[in-house]
C-alpha cells in the first residue's frame, strides 16, 4: 500500500529568539482554525511576511463571526477558578474530548489507556467536572446525566428507582417500585416528579451558538486497494526580498525577519510531524479506509513508539486536528480506539441494535454514543462510526430523525 504525502520545502535557519516568543509559538498544538488566526494576525502586523492563502482557506478568512461563550469556555473557568487540586493535563483531555451535547466520548477505562493512568485518576477528575455547571455536564450519556443531576440534587431515592427500576417505570407498575424500594406511592410520584424535571441534554443551550468550522488538516482517499493521504494547503508564505538589504541596518526589521523565519521553519516541522503520525495511524487503521472495518485498537502509546516522539507530542499534536475522509470530515482522535473484547459478531450487534432503539423513549431517542455504552454492558463491543453502519443495514434513522414530540 502506498501513502503519498505532499511537502513544501524546509526552510532552514538558525535563530535566536526570545522565550516569550518560543512560547507564544506552539504551533505543533494549534488546530487547522487556531493556525489561521494566527496566520492572519502574524501577516498583519509583521511587513516582511507575504501571505495568499489556497482556494480552500480564503473563504474563511474573510469571515468575521462573533463568537458566544462555548461550553468548553465555561467548563475551563471553572476548571481553573475551583479550589480542589486537579490534574490539568487529564481534565483538559475529558473537557476537550466532550461531544456537541456535554457527553463523553469514551468510557473511563478508554480514557485511562489513551492517557495511560490508573482508572481511579480517570474517576477523580471526571468526578471534579460532573461537580460543575450545567448540573449534568461529562455526563456518559443522556441517561447517566439524569443520573448525575439527580445525586448532584441529592434526590437519592429519585437515582436508585431511575437507575434500578425502568422497567417498572415503563409499564407504570408504580406499586412494584414503591414496594421494593419501601416507599409509599405518593413518595414514588414525588421521585417520578424530580426525574421528569432533569434536563436529557443539559448542555443544549450551548447548540444554538455557531462553533466555528472545524478545518481539516488532509483528505483520505481509499481507492483499488490503495490509500492516499493529501494534505490540505494553507497557501503561500514568501518574505519580501526588497526589506532584506535594509535588515542589518535596522534592528526591529531584524526582529521581523526572525519571527517571519521562525514560524516558517515550525510550521514546516508541524506538518511534517502530524502526517508522520498520521500516516502511521492510517496504516493501522487502513481495513477502516478500503473497507469499512471496525476500528483496530490503537493508544497514543502505539503511535508515539512507531514514530519515536514521547506520548504527550502525540497527544499535543493530533489533538484538535481533522481529516476528510468521503465528503466527511473527522477528528483524528475518533481513530483512536482502547483494547476491548473482540469476538462480537455482526448478528448480535445487529439485534441488540434493534431491540434497543424499539423500546427506547421517542421523545429521547438513543444517540450513536448511547448506544455504544449500552452494547458494552452487553458485552459487545463497537465503534460509534460502527453503530451508524449498523444502523444503516437495518434502515434505522439517526437520533434526531427519530424523535418524536
Amino acid at each position: 500500500m502506498e501513502h503519498k504525502f505532499i511537502y513544501t520545502q524546509k526552510l532552514s535557519q538558525t535563530l535566536q529568539l526570545s522565550q516569550t516568543m518560543k512560547n507564544s509559538l506552539d504551533i505543533l498544538k494549534m488546530s487547522k482554525q487556531d493556525l489561521l488566526e494566527y496566520i492572519k494576525a502574524l501577516a498583519e502586523r509583521n511587513p516582511v511576511i507575504e501571505y495568499t492563502p489556497s482556494a480552500d482557506m480564503h473563504q474563511l478568512l474573510q469571515e468575521t463571526v462573533s463568537m458566544k461563550k462555548t461550553l468548553k469556555d465555561d467548563l475551563y473557568m471553572q476548571l481553573h477558578t475551583c479550589r480542589s487540586a486537579f490534574d490539568e493535563t487529564i481534565c483538559s483531555y475529558l473537557i476537550e474530548s466532550l461531544d456537541e451535547n456535554g457527553f463523553l466520548t469514551a468510557s473511563v477505562h478508554e480514557y485511562a489507556q489513551l492517557l495511560q493512568t490508573q482508572e481511579t485518576v480517570i474517576q477523580k477528575s471526571l468526578q471534579l467536572l460532573q461537580s460543575f455547571e450545567p448540573c449534568g455536564v461529562a455526563a456518559e450519556s443522556c441517561r447517566d446525566s439524569i443520573r448525575v443531576q439527580l445525586l448532584r440534587k441529592g434526590k437519592h431515592a429519585a437515582e436508585k428507582i431511575f437507575t434500578q427500576y425502568a422497567k417498572e417505570i415503563i409499564h407504570k407498575d408504580y406499586k412494584a417500585i414503591a414496594a421494593a424500594c419501601h416507599l409509599s406511592l405518593e413518595q414514588v410520584y414525588d421521585c417520578l416528579k424530580e426525574i421528569q424535571e432533569c434536563q436529557p441534554y443539559p448542555c443544549s443551550s450551548y447548540g444554538a451558538e455557531c462553533p466555528p468550522p472545524a478545518l481539516p488538516d488532509f483528505e483520505i482517499q481509499a481507492q483499488d486497494g490503495e490509500i492516499e493521504i493529501i494534505p490540505k494547503q494553507l497557501g503561500h508564505f514568501q518574505i519580501e526580498d526588497e526589506l532584506l538589504v535594509m535588515k542589518e541596518e535596522m534592528k526591529e526589521l531584524r526582529e521581523y525577519f526572525d519571527e517571519a523565519y521562525y514560524f516558517i521553519d515550525h510550521l514546516h516541522k508541524r506538518n511534517r510531524t502530524l502526517l508522520m503520525m498520521v500516516n502511521e495511524l492510517v496504516h493501522i487503521q487502513r481495513n477502516h479506509f478500503l473497507y469499512m472495518d471496525e476500528l483496530q485498537p490503537c493508544t497514543l502509546m502505539d503511535i508515539a513508539k512507531k514514530t519515536g516522539f514521547h506520548e504527550s507530542t502525540v497527544s499535543r499534536t493530533l489533538s484538535n486536528k481533522y481529516y476528510v475522509f468521503q465528503n466527511e470530515i473527522y477528528a483524528v482522535k475518533d481513530l483512536f480506539v482502547s483494547a476491548t473484547k473482540e469476538g462480537s459478531s455482526k448478528d448480535s450487534i445487529l439485534k441488540a441494535i434493534q431491540k434497543l432503539v424499539d423500546t427506547e423513549d421517542k421523545r429521547c431517542p438513543y444517540r450513536d454514543q448511547d448506544l455504544v455504552v449500552m452494547l458494552e454492558e452487553l458485552d459487545l463491543y463497537v465503534s460509534r462510526r460502527g453503530i451508524a453502519k449498523y444502523r444503516s443495514i437495518l434502515h434505522i434513522p439517526g437520533s434526531k430523525e427519530r424523535k418524536q414530540k
